[in-house]
């Protein structure tokens, strides 16, 4: 059966603007021939692709399959264009960037735009766990976030290290140490994240590894909150160290035990790496970090 490219641009077009409207200005044609192309492609299969509501439309398990699928073509479009002008710069675009830690990687995307004006830069800034679905999902380019696992579809550039320190009042009967241990920490009321937040994960496996539990009943969002929660007495709160901005109302402390780095990586899927944009980013990265170790040396 052979599928029209008119018919997986609209279809595509309409998942990703979330109404026929919409999805007609993006592929600047009128709104009756983006619904032309969505009814003859879901009059090739048993059941509809989309649920239509009042405001919009959403993909069904079955038209969300096919978008697993479809949602490449763009890249199929990009790569083709890569490859007939491999020096073309990416130009007027978007680079769609999932980001998990902006004291780190902010810079970075800034350098990227001031080479690339033209190019329009999203950024989500969200957990590790999101970036890494985003990433997989292609709902992003790059990802920017600790990748501590192997996947065969994902390819990682290491760009900075850290670890794991604790975040005291400065009137705490800890904070005039040099460091803190973990059965230190253990014996006081902890600031903690979410489950699935890296920090909290991170913080949680060095407890285990000193047969302790980590608990608290003060449960926050980020960064920020933690802060905030610190200083107002509620307790010892934890962080990445450079995800960490200095405030003169409270100490950091390292934690003795905590001599793992957690290496902070540069993500895109193997496949899309000579896409442009990704390309750019990625090459920038690598200069970046080359110079970072020059200047170490």
């Amino acid at each position: 059966m052979n599928y029209s490219m008119a018919e997986i641009r609209a279809f595509n077009a309409t998942l990703q603007a979330g109404n026929f409207t919409r999805a007609a200005a993006l592929l600047s044609v009128s709104q009756p021939a983006i619904t032309a192309q969505i009814r003859k492609l879901e009059s090739r299969f048993a059941s509809p692709l989309l649920e239509r509501f009042s405001k919009g439309v959403r993909a069904t398990d079955l038209g969300h399959q096919l978008y697993q699928i479809t949602r490449q073509y763009h890249d199929l479009e990009a790569a083709i264009d890569a490859l007939s002008n491999p020096t073309l710069p990416p130009g007027k675009m978007t680079l769609k960037v999932a980001n998990a830690s902006s004291l780190i990687f902010m810079p970075l995307i800034a350098e990227f735009s001031r080479r690339f004006p033209l190019t329009t830069l999203k950024i989500k800034s969200v957990t590790t766990f999101e970036c890494r679905q985003l990433v997989l999902n292609r709902e992003v380019d790059i990802g920017l976030f600790p990748l501590m696992d192997d996947n065969s579809e994902l390819s990682r550039l290491a760009f900075s290290s850290h670890r794991l320190v604790a975040v005291l009042r400065l009137d705490h009967p800890l904070a005039h140490k040099s460091a803190v241990s973990v059965r230190e920490l253990a014996a006081e009321p902890l600031i903690i994240y979410k489950p699935e937040a890296y920090t909290q994960q991170t913080l949680e496996q060095l407890f285990g590894r000193h047969q302790l539990t980590v608990s608290g009943n003060v449960v926050v969002d980020g960064r920020l909150d933690m802060s905030e929660a610190v200083y107002h007495g509620l307790g010892v709160g934890f962080a990445l160290e450079q995800d960490f901005s200095p405030d003169s109302r409270l100490k950091v402390l390292p934690v003795t035990e905590a001599t793992d780095d957690v290496i902070e990586h540069v993500v895109w899927m193997k496949n899309r790496r000579n896409l442009p944009g990704i390309r750019d980013f990625i090459h920038l990265a690598i200069e970046q970090r080359c110079g970072a170790l020059s200047a170490m040396s």
